[in-house]
């Protein structure tokens, strides 16, 4: 399987086949950041683990080549830390993103850049929210018929914040294009939370929408399972239950999503 681990900002693991090529840059100066470049150049399956320590500050760039289809599995666990993350997508590839993360808090910033004809990323994305999570979201479609898929889910809990900015643009004259946006945040406390959904569209022969949602489950939901004698608690984590594993496929991350969820909801 191929797989990577990085522990606080440090490339830890590294167990991959000709599928993929790493660079790892570690930082040299007080305020660099190392850097992992990844080059994914056949059809493949990827693992990412992050475990961040205190302030860990990372920046990943991962290159899809012409004709790739790639599923990329990313866990995030520990304390606080900055990430970016790039994507750089050629003609008819495909990136398939599937992420959860339980951290302390955290600052991410996702970059598309669809550079290929047809190329298409589809993202799907869970957490569980324990205090500030920010989520700065840009997504260039640079070449015709290219398409994104945006879906995040969150839930906040004790001192938990979510913000998601999510910001989708597609020039002129770049032709039949797909651009969706899905956020939701299950927000379980008194805290503030955004989303922030944006469409910078300068073209007419495009289909792009966006939806964003912030709240509870609704009385109808909860009174739903609780009619067939569930507890409310138990209904409730039902629902978490529901909301957080949707559209996640890999075994590893689903468990990590149950295991959380026990821990927060027994």
């Amino acid at each position: 399987m191929n797989k990577i681990k990085i522990v606080n900002d440090n490339l830890e693991k590294v167990s991959v086949d000709d599928s993929i090529q790493i660079e790892y840059y570690q930082k040299e100066g007080l305020f660099a950041i190392n850097e992992i470049k990844i080059n994914i150049i056949k059809d493949t399956t990827f693992d990412i683990l992050l475990n961040l320590k205190i302030d860990s500050r990372l920046n990943f760039t991962i290159n899809i080549k012409d004709n790739i289809n790639v599923n990329l599995n990313i866990l995030t666990k520990g304390s606080t830390g900055k990430v970016q993350y790039k994507y750089n997508l050629d003609s008819n590839s495909c990136c398939n993103v599937f992420k959860f993360q339980d951290v302390d808090s955290i600052k991410e910033m996702i970059i598309v850049n669809l550079n290929g004809i047809k190329s298409n990323f589809d993202y799907n994305f869970k957490t569980i929210s324990n205090k500030k999570e920010t989520y700065d979201y840009h997504i260039f479609h640079n070449e015709v018929n290219s398409i994104s898929n945006i879906k995040n889910n969150g839930v906040c809990i004790q001192d938990g914040e979510i913000i998601y900015q999510v910001s989708s643009f597609i020039p002129k004259d770049i032709k039949g294009c797909i651009a969706n946006q899905s956020n939701r945040i299950i927000n379980l406390t008194n805290n503030k939370c955004e989303i922030k959904p944006n469409l910078y569209i300068d073209c007419n022969d495009v289909e792009a929408k966006h939806s964003a949602l912030i709240g509870k489950f609704s009385d109808e939901e909860m009174f739903y399972i609780q009619s067939r004698g569930i507890t409310y608690d138990e209904a409730l984590k039902l629902l978490i239950t529901g909301f957080l594993v949707s559209d996640i496929k890999d075994k590893n991350i689903l468990k990590e999503i149950n295991k959380n969820i026990e821990k927060y909801w027994r």
